[in-house]
C-alpha cells in the first residue's frame, strides 16, 4: 500500500516557493516537476523510518538539502537531483532494514503513554 503524504497549505506555499527559486537544467517544467516528486518521494520514505530518532533526522536532512540547494542552476542541479535519486534509494534500504530488524518503540512514538 502507498502512503500518500498530505501537505498542509503552509508547507505547500513553502515547497512551492523553493521549488519556484529552484532554476533547474534548461528551467523546464518537467525539472521542476522532478525535484518536487523527488522531495515528496524523500519526505514519504523518511516518514516510513520505524526508529524515532533516525525518522526526525531523515526528515530534517531532507527539508536541509532542498533548502541548500535551491538556488543551483544547471548542471550543479542536475548533479543534486542524480544524488538525491541515490539518497532515495539509500533510505528505501534503510526502511526496509529497520522493517527488518524492529528495535523498541520510543516514548516520543507513543503518544497515549505522555503524561500531561
Amino acid at each position: 500500500p502507498q502512503t500518500v503524504v498530505k501537505f498542509s497549505l503552509y508547507q505547500r506555499i513553502a515547497i512551492t516557493s523553493i521549488l519556484s527559486s529552484l532554476s533547474l537544467p534548461f528551467n523546464t517544467h518537467s525539472s521542476k516537476m522532478t525535484a518536487q516528486t523527488l522531495y515528496r518521494s524523500l519526505l514519504r520514505q523518511a516518514k516510513q523510518v520505524p526508529d524515532y530518532n533516525f525518522r526526525s533526522y531523515s526528515i530534517r536532512r531532507v527539508k536541509a538539502g532542498f533548502r541548500k540547494n535551491q538556488h543551483l542552476q544547471g548542471e550543479e542541479a542536475a548533479a543534486a537531483i542524480r544524488d538525491g535519486q541515490e539518497q532515495l534509494e539509500v533510505l528505501k534500504r534503510q526502511v526496509t532494514i529497520g522493517k527488518l530488524y524492529p528495535s523498541a518503540k520510543s516514548v516520543m512514538d507513543s503518544p497515549d503513554s505522555i503524561v500531561s
